[in-house]
């Protein structure tokens, strides 16, 4: 770990080191003058050169600077690139590098690893959700704390990782998730709605707690047409409600007469899964509550996560359909296949 100007984005970055079993992690921040300084690391090794600056276009990592894209290198040719924070000798041990920009122009998160295709698209698109806490961070806080929500938004990151290793089934993971929504949101729920394989209709997924009565065994469907969620459903469009004094009133949630608890602060994120909006992630409260900035970038962040990570899914299916379409299962192979939520994602 460097001794750095930042000492609060430590934590941070051997959080995310861990999460992607990274063997550095670096984080370049604009100066004054308009060249890029290491504002911290974090390294299994002890070869980061401190006391670093870059220009825009030096090395992988000012590439990403001066396009201000990111980048993914699976393989890495150190006869035609190179890192820049390391010595020469360090960088002949690297296999594979990836990095995105911060929003704003503000610099870039990067990581390597000394394993063959350690990193995938799916990696570089959530180390740009890193990217966004730590923007918010420098934004906030003028560089120099961290406030109790930024705290919260990085422990989430890394208990969401957590959670995808101890949860692999869809079920237990989703319930975990919510429940981990709304502890770190302070929210009395969070909960999932899904639309159904046609998209005219949308059922609740799950809760953090008991928020509609199930009284079958086959979830009561809405439609599309009717309540505020269904309205997210056909716009694609989020609704946020809390200014500390509207409410709600008539506007259903669901649909008329569904008897679920009244909210009058809501935040409805759509979740968009393969090119449509397959779901929609709502936190609420009973309680007229105003929704800050921090409330609502966390809320959006954890939408994106999930719509993600539910891409993943649909992709894994289609793929599983394909092989299997082409290749006769076993029978357990058959009983495992029967218990995938594939019909969220069709």
């Amino acid at each position: 770990m460097s001794k750095c100007r930042y000492p609060s984005l430590d934590r941070l970055l051997e959080s995310i080191g861990s999460v992607f079993d990274a063997y550095s992690v670096v984080l370049f921040c604009r100066n004054s003058s308009g060249s890029y300084d290491l504002a911290t690391s974090f390294s299994l090794g002890a070869s980061i050169r401190q006391d670093l600056s870059i220009e825009s276009g030096y090395g992988l990592v000012g590439w990403i600077l001066k396009n201000n894209a990111p980048l993914l290198v699976e393989k890495f040719d150190q006869k035609n690139t190179f890192l820049g924070y390391y010595g020469q000798e360090q960088e002949e041990h690297i296999k594979v590098f990836v990095g995105c920009p911060l929003p704003g122009g503000r610099g870039a998160l990067c990581m390597d690893s000394k394993k063959t295709y350690a990193f995938t698209d799916k990696d570089q698109r959530i180390l740009s959700l890193f990217a966004g806490v730590i923007t918010a961070m420098l934004d906030d806080l003028g560089e120099a704390s961290v406030s109790c929500q930024d705290q919260k938004l990085y422990h989430f990151l890394q208990a969401v990782y957590a959670l995808r290793e101890k949860y692999p089934k869809w079920s237990e993971f989703l319930h975990h998730y919510l429940d981990l929504l709304a502890s770190a949101s302070g929210y009395e729920f969070a909960f999932l709605v899904v639309s159904d394989e046609w998209g005219h209709n949308y059922y609740l997924e799950g809760c953090n707690k008991i928020f509609m009565p199930q009284t079958t065994t086959t979830p009561q469907t809405f439609s599309t047409g009717s309540g505020i969620l269904g309205w997210v459903f056909k716009k694609n469009q989020p609704v946020i409600i809390g200014d500390g004094k509207s409410v709600l009133g008539r506007a259903p949630l669901f649909g008329r007469d569904v008897p679920v608890p009244s909210l009058n602060t809501l935040l409805a994120f759509p979740l968009k899964v393969h090119t449509r909006c397959r779901g929609v992630l709502v936190f609420g409260d009973k309680e007229c509550r105003v929704v800050s900035e921090d409330i609502r970038s966390f809320a959006k962040m954890a939408a994106d996560y999930l719509a993600l990570f539910l891409e993943n899914l649909y992709l894994k299916n289609r793929l599983k359909r394909l092989v299997g379409s082409l290749t006769p299962l076993h029978e357990d192979e058959e009983s495992e296949a029967e218990t995938d939520h594939s019909e969220l994602l069709e």
